[in-house]
């Protein structure tokens, strides 16, 4: 744009212009709405086996490889234009990043199988497990060599000498052709198997998977293929048939990755559900007792006359801190604080006149409204007053009653 053109534009002008192309096409907001849905219930499932004490190595690593999966699903939901996530004043369009997100949701996906859903023995299991250490341990070596760390490179590399004859007392590995232990011993490789062949198993046909790997990964690296044919149709950050064509085969493929992982999650943790239920049970419990005596807290502290601007803590546990502020007579401001980051995942303000909440936080909480999960979109309700509700804490869930 030219300066005296550009000098002619308000802000709000030039957030108008920056608009360009209106709304995208239905099938696009499918996909947006696909993966919205997709990500909130698999938080949700996250969250509903929490607490269970892993019961092998294999369920640890499938609660670690699915909360990954679904983080990156979340910053994936967060970047999409026309989210439900996010308020936006310009609608960016950037399906390079959004492929490289996905390329990592492809390996977690394909990691998933491979660890947890594979079906194979006790040996080869080891093996594998064994195998991934090795790789983790070599490319920290390459890493603090990078810097020359030497006391690093020392201990990670008495480590990986450890690994490895873990490795050569293994059964399964003693069985394998020479020249595949002795690449495994290396450490350059992660896996025992070709990738494409892994995610052939997981569901991802080879040759849909080698077209999918070389164009995912082509907009990881600042490589020509990235940048070469940036243009009118694409990487301006504007609306293009291409960029939605790109950005709708991004969102299809991350819910695809995330609800067959999700299903092996639940295959995986069936066995424990009733466990989990139980822990999560007695938790809610817990907490509905403390925030009843919270609820009696308010309304001494609203009758009992606290200084202007002085703050209480009502309530703490392991995962929310309650605090609550006097902003001015008979009025009390609301903090639930996630004690990990300390940030305000919920805040409302209460009075004689009842409760009014200003704000939560939607990646911390489940949203459930009269008994149904439902996405952002459908808590438009919430700029009315025609409603109530109750948080629970020990389970990140807020219940809504409304109408």
């Amino acid at each position: 744009m030219e300066g005296d053109v550009q000098g002619l534009l308000t802000h709000d002008e030039m957030v108008d212009f920056a608009r360009l192309g209106g709304t995208p096409s239905d099938g696009y907001m499918r996909v947006v709405e696909m993966l919205d849905n997709v990500v909130r219930e698999c938080m949700y499932v996250s969250r509903s086996y929490g607490g269970i004490p892993s019961p092998s190595t294999k369920h640890y690593y499938a609660s670690v490889l699915f909360t990954a999966l679904v983080t990156k699903g979340v910053t994936l939901a967060q970047l999409m234009p026309f989210t439900p996530w996010v308020e936006k004043k310009i609608e960016h369009w950037d399906y390079a990043s959004t492929a490289g997100l996905v390329r990592t949701m492809l390996e977690l996906r394909i990691a998933f199988y491979y660890l947890c859903s594979d079906e194979c023995d006790e040996a080869e299991w080891e093996c594998r497990w064994n195998i991934l250490n090795l790789h983790d341990c070599v490319a920290r070596i390459r890493m603090f060599t990078a810097i020359e760390n030497d006391e690093e490179i020392g201990k990670l590399s008495q480590t990986a000498e450890e690994i490895r004859d873990r490795l050569r007392a293994n059964i399964f590995f003693d069985a394998l052709p020479d020249r595949k232990k002795k690449t495994a011993l290396h450490g350059q490789s992660a896996y025992l198997y070709p990738l494409e062949d892994i995610a052939e198993k997981a569901g991802v046909e080879k040759t849909q998977f080698r077209w999918l790997y070389v164009l995912l990964s082509s907009h990881v690296h600042a490589l020509p293929m990235s940048f070469f044919r940036i243009g009118e149709e694409r990487g301006r950050g504007l609306p293009t048939p291409v960029e939605e064509g790109y950005t709708s085969i991004c969102l299809s493929l991350a819910s695809t990755f995330l609800v067959k992982t999700r299903d092996e999650v639940h295959d995986l943790f069936q066995a424990f559900k009733a466990q989990a239920d139980e822990i999560i049970e007695r938790e809610s419990r817990e907490a509905e007792e403390a925030l009843a005596d919270l609820d009696n807290n308010v309304k001494i502290a609203l009758s009992e006359g606290m200084l202007v601007g002085e703050k209480k803590v009502l309530y703490t546990s392991g995962v929310i801190t309650i605090e609550v502020t006097l902003v001015q007579q008979g009025k009390l401001e609301v903090r639930y604080r996630d004690v990990r980051t300390g940030a305000v995942v919920l805040q409302s303000t209460e009075s004689e006149s009842g409760t009014y909440l200003e704000l939560y936080d939607l990646y911390f909480w489940t949203v459930i409204v009269n008994g149904e999960h439902v996405t952002n979109d459908q808590m438009a309700f919430l700029e009315g007053d025609n409603f109530a509700f109750k948080a629970d804490v020990q389970s990140r869930t807020l219940y809504f009653k409304h109408g």
